[in-house]
């Protein structure tokens, strides 16, 4: 008979507890590479009064980015395309707004704490999340400049830009124009809702609950009549056609033409006058 002294069973069970422990006695333990954490959303430094930054690195591989200048009261964006590659983030930008052009950056980068850390020239520190992204109109330091103009009745007008609402994400767009020479003053309104996020593409006057891409349009010969209320595209379903060509929070292009009918049923405009038609009008427009 056999006997097996405490000792040996006691040495055996810890070989055997060593083994589970590095997977299999005499294999090398393989140790997984903890995963990166993506630098996905949107980031903002800031310094109170002197300086703002945000940037949105989005899932798309797309990024934007907007700089502020709070002191001097000046702003420029960018946008582009970004990618990791070990610890570095590198920017490829391809447009710019009111800023030099740049072709590439390169950070490396660190994720923590709800932070992202940029390290190296340009826009680097310490990043927080934020939960909306940022436009240089937001801050308010500039103008929209360029074309909003249109052939009127035959009258070819260059119309001023009074205010300007755009939210690409909403999918809502709203330019207010108006043309004064001495006594003569004109407003114009026009009006797009997307289904979506605003795209290049085509919006039509649609007078159709639940209709979308829509376009409406407003023209007021004489926005001071106490007897007129100008001509729109809300009765008699007229033709109309507002075609975006370009969108971002800071520059807009299209092409647009449509019939306004008068928005109140026999009200007669100056003349005698029982429409109003829009051709050729075009908006190109920049914030600065």
């Amino acid at each position: 008979m056999y006997s097996i002294s405490t000792y040996t069973l006691r040495r055996g069970f810890m070989t055997l507890t060593a083994c589970i422990l590095l997977t299999a006695c005499g294999e090398e333990s393989i140790v997984e590479p903890v995963p990166m954490i993506s630098p996905v959303g949107i980031w903002r430094v800031s310094e109170a009064g002197v300086s703002e930054s945000t940037l949105r690195l989005a899932s798309d591989g797309s990024f934007a980015r907007v700089v502020a200048d709070l002191s001097g009261r000046t702003c420029s964006s960018s946008s582009g395309t970004w990618r990791v590659d070990g610890e570095s983030l590198s920017l490829q930008i391809v447009a710019v707004n009111n800023g030099p052009a740049s072709g590439s950056e390169t950070y490396s980068f660190a994720i923590g704490g709800g932070q992202l850390t940029l390290g190296g020239t340009g826009v680097s520190g310490v990043f927080s999340s934020v939960s909306a992204m940022v436009s240089c109109v937001d801050y308010g330091f500039g103008s929209w400049t360029g074309t909003f103009a249109a052939t009127v009745d035959g009258f070819e007008i260059d119309f001023q830009v009074v205010e300007i609402r755009v939210d690409v994400d909403a999918g809502e767009l709203e330019i207010d124009g108006s043309y004064v020479d001495g006594g003569d003053e004109r407003l114009l309104k026009l009006q797009i809702d997307a289904s979506g996020s605003l795209e290049a593409g085509v919006f039509t006057v649609q007078n159709v609950p639940g209709a979308t891409e829509t376009f409406y349009g407003l023209y007021h010969p004489d926005p001071g009549s106490a007897t007129f209320s100008g001509f729109d595209t809300t009765r008699l379903s007229p033709p109309g056609t507002f075609a975006l060509t370009a969108i971002t929070p800071e520059r807009i292009g299209a092409t647009f033409s449509f019939r306004a009918n008068p928005r109140v049923e026999d009200e007669v405009g100056p003349g005698g006058a029982t429409f109003a038609e829009i051709e050729t009008g075009r908006v190109d427009l920049l914030y600065r």
